[in-house]
């Protein structure tokens, strides 16, 4: 699972959510008429110390020795963190139904099938100036966790029997 797909899902669940326009931030093009929502990937980070587990493949491709090479990935949980935004009127209660969502898992399982939707903040009412002008906008953070596993071609270490004597020269 790529950090494009989460994102990906994340603005289609906001958009799902609240029936809104929404967007990616710091795309190209003219802004929508508001109301509508912004959704910001912000950061990923690692949930724990170590990975979960480690996942070993058999890649198919032979190595120079004609055995096949092998792709180890950890198994890493991580947090994707995102700042979701409304602009219009009264945008803190466009974003109050996202909150709410999180309550049930029915709402955002069909855009994260492999995620969870683990928490969300209050909800910030955050004006701003836009052309010379305050225009009502508010704020709140999306935190998503789920498994990613990225995978490295490693060097395999041959396995060999050793037998010794019953009596260890005794």
């Amino acid at each position: 699972m790529t950090d494009e797909e989460v994102f990906s899902a994340a603005v289609r669940f906001v958009n799902s959510i609240t029936g809104l326009t929404t967007i990616k931030a710091y795309q190209a093009g003219p802004r929508p008429t508001p109301p509508y929502c912004m959704v910001n990937l912000t950061g990923t980070a690692e949930v724990r110390e170590n990975p979960a587990d480690t996942e070993y493949t058999d890649t198919g491709v032979p190595n120079p020795e004609g055995e096949n090479e092998i792709s180890a990935a950890p198994v890493i949980e991580t947090e994707w963190r995102f700042s979701v935004h409304a602009y219009g009127d009264y945008p803190t209660g466009i974003l109050r139904p996202v909150r709410a969502a999180l309550q049930l898992s029915q709402t955002w399982e069909p855009h994260f099938p492999a995620l969870t939707m683990f928490d969300v903040s209050q909800i910030r009412h955050l004006p701003e100036v836009v052309e010379s002008k305050w225009e009502p906008r508010a704020q709140m953070d999306l935190f998503i966790r789920g498994y990613v596993r990225d995978g490295f071609v490693i060097d395999t270490i041959d396995q060999y029997s050793a037998e010794f004597p019953e009596n260890h020269g005794v």
